[in-house]
């Protein structure tokens, strides 16, 4: 871990204003022939919310792609175009305190995050239609929030959640000291900063390793409350797993550096819906960016294929039962 971050702290952080030279930035790498919109809904608190979306041709369903902490739309510029390329229209939103937002540094807590993952969903809806159906992909805090929004608005009627690397914490004296340290940090130094900077990015993809360690759209310090923040959002992803209903693949790596794996496991087997759990050997907590990422998004993909599959059924039998109740 100490060969590849670099941590510090500052008891005097200024704020993490992004300008357009740096989202100007984060556009340059991208593949010219890859068709992708960028553009931002204004959201239920008049606030603009910054997205990235990759059109299928033809779309079969809808993905919502949920960035990890200190990370933005921009983590999947190259998963959004080859989820496009197999039918499914994808969309990455930069999450409040994150990214583009005009909050960015800020904790606007998990209520508006949930309401802003939702209300992307139906603002895809709105775009392409309510009969595709629509997933939603997290990738560490973004999974923890996948997982309040299924729990939190069932009528929302998902598709299934990919959960990689889940937000997650459980056990009773690790949620304690946890619990304890953030609020005290919070307490004691409100303005400062804890210093989190990439050294080395190896066991990534190109691409991926060049945005880690270089794009200023990536935050590479945390504040007090917004470490609070995600603390609890880690902790009560756990306890509203029972409340998950909808069909989830959860995926691991056996080098997960960030968080245990004990924790992620206790979130997916208190889901309550059809789950399945995958673990690549030798992936890292960032498995959507991983060198291997390729076996990983085949797994994905077959995931989705399988539920379209089984939606579609579905789908035929409501269409004759229907039917047969119409006198």
């Amino acid at each position: 871990m100490s060969q590849a971050w670099r941590l510090g702290f500052e008891f005097s952080a200024g704020e993490q204003k992004h300008s357009v030279d740096d989202a100007r930035w984060s556009l340059t790498g991208l593949d010219p022939a890859t068709r992708v919109r960028t553009g931002a809904f204004t959201a239920s608190d008049r606030e603009d919310v910054p997205y990235r979306l990759w059109p299928a041709t033809a779309p079969r369903a809808l993905v919502l792609l949920l960035h990890g902490a200190c990370d933005y739309s921009g983590a999947f510029d190259e998963i959004g175009p080859l989820l496009a390329a197999r039918g499914l229209t994808a969309m990455a939103i930069d999450q409040r305190g994150f990214g583009a937002t005009s909050t960015r540094g800020k904790w606007r807590g998990k209520n508006r995050m949930i309401r802003d993952a939702i209300e992307a969903v139906l603002f895809l809806r709105m775009r392409y239609g309510q009969t595709l159906p629509v997933f939603v992909l997290g990738e560490s805090m973004g999974a923890a929030l996948a997982v309040h929004v299924a729990s939190r608005a069932p009528d929302l009627d998902l598709a299934g959640l990919v959960l990689s690397a889940p937000g997650a914490i459980s056990g009773t004296w690790r949620r304690l000291f946890g619990t304890a340290i953030t609020r005290i940090l919070r307490w004691l130094a409100p303005g400062s900063g804890i210093v989190l900077e990439r050294l080395s990015a190896w066991e990534f993809t190109p691409a991926a390793a060049i945005r880690l360690l270089s794009d200023p759209m990536v935050m590479r310090r945390i504040g007090p409350a917004a470490l609070f923040g995600l603390f609890k959002l880690s902790r009560s992803a756990v306890d509203e797993a029972d409340h998950v209903r909808v069909p989830v693949l959860t995926m691991t790596g056996t080098k997960e550096d960030v968080l245990r794996l004990d924790c992620i496991r206790r979130l997916h087997d208190g889901l309550a819906g059809d789950k399945t759990w995958e673990s690549f050997e030798g992936g890292p907590h960032l498995l959507l960016h991983w060198q291997h990422n390729g076996r990983v998004l085949d797994k994905v993909v077959a995931w989705l294929e399988a539920r379209l599959t089984a939606h579609a059924g579905a789908y035929k039998v409501g269409i004759a039962s229907t039917a047969i109740r119409r006198p």
